[in-house]
């Protein structure tokens, strides 16, 4: 039982010197969590956009291909509508609409950041907030 209340005596002690050590950093440590981990949301989400990228071309190649085949077969409406469907949203993602969603989950983090850390603003938001 002594062993157990010395290591518990330890844990104390290291988590009031990591308290001290930080002081009133934690704040700053909560914001660089958040843009650490918006960081790496942005970069996982980019990645899935140039993928995404990759995978409708291969897509557009292959419906080029059966345009080429419907024409070669005499099938013009087939090789016309095939060739619509290569067209379209649906094979071909925009990046830049991708782009137009980090950058405004990014705003909203950054504002969301302000207003917190503005006592003025949260104090007179959470007062709004209550009063609706």
């Amino acid at each position: 039982m002594s062993e157990q209340t010395s290591l518990n005596d330890q844990i104390r002690d290291a988590l009031d010197q990591v308290n001290a050590t930080l002081g009133g950093s934690g704040r700053n440590i909560l914001e660089a969590a958040a843009y650490q981990a918006m960081a790496q949301a942005l970069a996982l989400g980019l990645q899935n956009a140039v993928a995404q990228q990759q995978h409708a071309y291969m897509l557009r190649n292959a419906l080029t291909t059966a345009a080429a085949q419907a024409i070669l077969e005499g099938k013009r409406e087939e090789a016309s509508e095939v060739l619509k469907l290569a067209e379209s949203k649906l094979v071909n993602p925009s990046l830049s609409d991708a782009l137009a969603e980090a950058r405004t989950a990014l705003r909203a983090l950054r504002e969301e950041l302000k207003r917190s850390d503005d006592p003025v603003n949260s104090s007179s938001s959470a007062t709004s907030a209550e009063t609706e």
